[in-house]
């Protein structure tokens, strides 16, 4: 058997990967880390140890499959040349990170109460499978991702030209929810996690190629921007509504429309803002939701008031 069959079929710690000459890099693609995350995994590795090993794969077939990688550590993208010398972790990012950091708290604690675990890794047992592929049946299906984190692998894998994704993108790096996202990208939630997982494997929806409304969703974001906060902008609650308006238009008025709520945001004061930003829920009445609906008729109503008076002077 050869050397790297038996490793692939052992439980591996770092420090045998060490003695090896290899290290830890991730995919530059993979979801940003979340700090409550890393600090329960701190919890739970310095309590009990790490219970399940990670996945790696070699870094040589990771970029032979056209994808970027970065030194886990510095963050600086691993060549070609250099891939020898690494494995990419697959699954487990979180786990690693609160490993190190447990790692690097122990200089101020005293040796009794330093961390003493080890990391445990495993190669991937199917060898034929093709990377994107692993890592998007990874994560689809044991489904630790969040929707928002699919966008982010989908764009690392595809190497066609996509602005609604990149759109899509911007915006869940900022926080959005995905189905948010794609509601200010094509005024539809259509833009799943699976049709991202689907595309992180090389099959790319057509609902990816669409660019129609790229164009109305930036400028209505820019508008909307002037006064609310991105917290708003976030909900689902704004959006919703602007595609209702939409939605109400005659066809041939559609674009007039868009014009129209872009005027309507931009025309918004601080004391409107404040209005719909402070909109709160009532026990036993109405929802945050319905209240801020309501804000956005009544101050609707009014800008399309002033407009029809000074068309008529």
């Amino acid at each position: 058997m050869s050397e790297k069959k038996e490793l692939a079929l052992k439980v591996l710690t770092l420090a045998v990967l060490a003695s090896k000459g290899l290290k830890i890099a991730r995919l530059s693609g993979n979801r940003n880390f979340d700090e409550k995350v890393v600090k329960a995994k701190m919890k739970s590795m310095k309590a009990n140890g790490m219970l399940v090993p990670a996945i790696i794969v070699d870094a040589k077939k990771v970029i032979e499959a056209g994808l970027e990688i970065v030194d886990f550590e510095t963050g600086e993208i691993i060549s070609g040349a250099d891939a020898a010398r690494y494995v990419v972790l697959v699954d487990a990012n979180h786990r690693y990170e609160a490993h190190l950091n447990l790692l690097e708290a122990n200089k101020d604690l005293k040796d009794e109460e330093k961390y003493k675990g080890e990391f445990y890794l495993i190669y991937a047992l199917n060898e034929e499978i093709a990377v994107s592929r692993m890592f998007s049946e990874i994560n689809i299906c044991t489904n630790p991702w969040k929707g928002g984190d699919f966008p982010k692998g989908a764009k690392m894998a595809c190497k066609e030209e996509l602005p609604l994704l990149d759109f899509i993108v911007e915006l869940t790096e900022e926080g959005y929810p995905l189905p948010t996202a794609s509601k200010w990208g094509t005024f539809k939630a259509g833009i799943t996690k699976e049709i991202m997982a689907d595309a992180m494997a090389g099959k790319i929806s057509d609902k990816l190629r669409k660019t129609n409304g790229l164009e109305r969703g930036r400028r209505l974001l820019k508008a909307v921007a002037e006064y609310l906060s991105k917290e708003i902008l976030k909900s689902r609650t704004l959006i919703d509504w602007i595609i209702y308006q939409y939605d109400e238009a005659d066809d041939d008025q559609k674009g007039a429309t868009i014009d129209n709520l872009v005027k309507f945001f931009s025309s918004l004061n601080k004391e409107k803002a404040e209005q719909i930003e402070k909109a709160k829920g009532q026990r036993g009445g109405d929802t945050k939701e319905t209240i801020i609906n309501r804000l956005l008729n009544n101050f609707y109503e009014q800008f399309t008031q002033s407009q029809s008076a000074s068309t008529d002077e």
